[in-house]
């Protein structure tokens, strides 16, 4: 005990020093250059043997995510991803009146980009967001007459159905294409976003000009109704499901209105098998709708007479209720392989596959047994004195962190700028996650402490390596010190490390989920594991700490 009573005022004390230190220091600067002022205290290094293995991403729930994936995206090393999706749609007026008379004008679809605005000049200029890839594809959208029901017969009574990226249900019924491909509204064989803004006005009869009334920022804008240059449906298609049916039921209820109109059915095909692009939408958008557009007759009674003119309707819908992705990969049959291969599970793998959507994770095991034969109790006693059952530090746990160094010549060049890990056992982010309350004050992107962005580094030998580092210090500590269990540890690629709802997968097994972030991004990238052939570059738990002289 005297030796407890004698470390445990300056632990306290250095811990004060580091809090403050942490948090006055934005750049989240490198622990172990030493620390003036706190006598008898030396900072030392130590790193600890881990064990790092592949794990396929299987199909999992890909309904109602917080946005949805859209294209074909080639990757010359995991091969090719095609994203599709199917989404309900729901009146924003329940008792409509179209008036008499009526003449559809247009009908348009609108689903905003995310995007980055720049203005000089007093002119704005926009760059997309979230868009992997830099080629056309082919994009169909079709009238959906499958019925994406709210709760699944097959269980409780108010249990939700759950729909796959493989497009199936839980039950094991699959999506039906014919019934996804009612009736093709509309076509374009050579589709990209564009960049620009959406410019909206009015056609002035007197003088026969288009005169500018206000600007979208850039959006997915597409006329489905008389349209020369794309395929259009047939005429009255519209009028008929719409306009004839007012004042009746199935226009009036939201389940009646599900079960009507089935909503649209987006799909995506490549035009060389090498190229194409994908992106994200926002279809939670307040601008995100199917809007009709209508004139009408309306009489109006002035001084005992009726004048009858013609007015401008509207009638909205949005996509409020189920939306599903479907995902179709065709993965590289060598890489696939690899990723599924078991075997070397106990040892851990020499390369790391990370891939996005239904791509590909890793598996990281900490304080693994070393070829000396110390085990994960052998280096947890190094930090703490365990005594009638109480747990008493000798350590203090300044920084613990994972180097993950990137395999630049086999990976794609468009690799991730994030990666996330998480508890794979109880679907959760680390402790650490939570203690970081980091933000980029620009972006929505944040956590930068604990998962430090890519970076490049130069070597001894002067040569440049991409790595990426995970902080894990409070989770470090809860094992040592709160005999929290040393769980298995979960590693992914991610579009935005603030998305980590869980996505729960089809199949149980080892891995029960994967964060949403991870799904809503194509891109990838090869690690180094703990088997690679150079040393230098495999990933280790790195530890530096402080130990009493006393």
């Amino acid at each position: 005990m005297s030796h407890t009573k004698s470390i445990l005022p300056k632990l306290t004390c250095l811990l004060a020093v580091f809090m403050i230190s942490f948090s006055c220091d934005n750049e989240f600067s490198e622990i172990g250059t030493g620390i003036v002022g706190v006598p008898d205290f030396e900072i030392q290094y130590k790193n600890y043997p881990i064990k790092t293995y592949n794990k396929r991403i299987t199909p999992f729930e890909s309904n109602k995510l917080e946005n949805d994936l859209l294209g074909y995206y080639y990757d010359p090393v995991f091969g090719g991803s095609n994203v599709s999706f199917v989404g309900q749609m729901r009146p924003t007026d329940y008792t409509p009146n179209f008036g008499d008379n009526t003449v559809l004008d247009s009908v348009i679809l609108t689903i905003p980009f995310s995007s980055n605005s720049t203005t000089s000049d007093e002119i704005t200029t926009y760059e997309l967001d979230s868009l992997y890839g830099s080629s056309p594809i082919k994009l169909s959208i079709f009238k959906n007459d499958f019925l994406l029901r709210n709760f699944d017969p097959g269980a409780g009574i108010d249990d939700a159905q759950k729909y796959y990226s493989n497009g199936s249900l839980e039950s094991g019924q699959l999506i039906e294409p014919s019934l996804l491909e009612s009736q093709l509204l509309y076509f374009d064989g050579n589709y990209f976003p564009s960049s620009e803004s959406v410019e909206l006005g009015t056609f002035n009869e007197e003088t026969g000009d288009f005169e500018l009334t206000s600007n979208l920022n850039p959006s997915l804008r597409l006329h489905l109704y008389d349209n020369p240059l794309n395929l259009s449906p047939p005429e009255g298609f519209w009028e008929n499901i719409f306009f004839e049916r007012e004042g009746d039921d199935v226009l009036e209820t939201e389940n009646n209105f599900y079960n009507y109109f089935r909503g649209l059915y987006f799909k995506t095909e490549f035009i060389t098998g090498t190229e194409g692009h994908m992106m994200q939408l926002d279809l939670n958008s307040g601008g995100a709708n199917l809007m009709f557009y209508y004139t009408y007759d309306q009489t109006i009674t002035i001084d005992g007479v009726d004048e009858t003119s013609s007015v401008q309707g509207n009638y909205e819908l949005t996509f409020s209720g189920n939306r599903v992705n479907i995902f179709e990969n065709n993965f590289t049959p060598s890489v696939l392989q690899q990723i599924n291969d078991t075997s070397t599970d106990s040892e851990g793998d020499d390369l790391l596959y990370l891939k996005g959507g239904e791509g590909s994770m890793a598996v990281i095991e900490l304080f693994t047994e070393d070829q000396a034969g110390s085990t994960q109790e052998d280096y947890l006693n190094e930090f703490r004195d365990l005594s009638d059952g109480q747990t008493t530090a000798k350590r203090l746990v300044n920084e613990a962190f994972l180097e993950f160094y990137v395999e630049e010549t086999l990976s794609n060049s468009d690799i991730p700028n994030r990666l996330y890990i998480y508890d794979i056992d109880n679907n959760i982010p680390l402790a650490d996650y939570f203690f970081d309350q980091s933000v980029n004050s620009s972006s929505a992107d944040s956590k930068f402490a604990h998962l430090v962005p890519l970076a490049t580094q130069t070597n001894s030998d002067g040569m440049e390596q991409k790595k990426y580092k995970i902080r894990l210090t409070e989770h470090i500590n809860n094992i040592i010190l709160n005999d929290s269990t040393n769980v298995k540890l979960g590693l992914v690629i991610s579009s935005n490390v603030g998305a980590i709802r869980s996505r729960n997968f089809q199949e149980d097994g080892e891995i029960k989920s994967v964060p949403s972030g991870t799904v809503l991004s194509p891109k990838s990238v090869i690690l180094h594991g703990n088997m690679s052939q150079n040393s230098d570059v495999s990933p280790k738990l790195n530890i530096y700490y402080t130990d009493s002289t006393n």
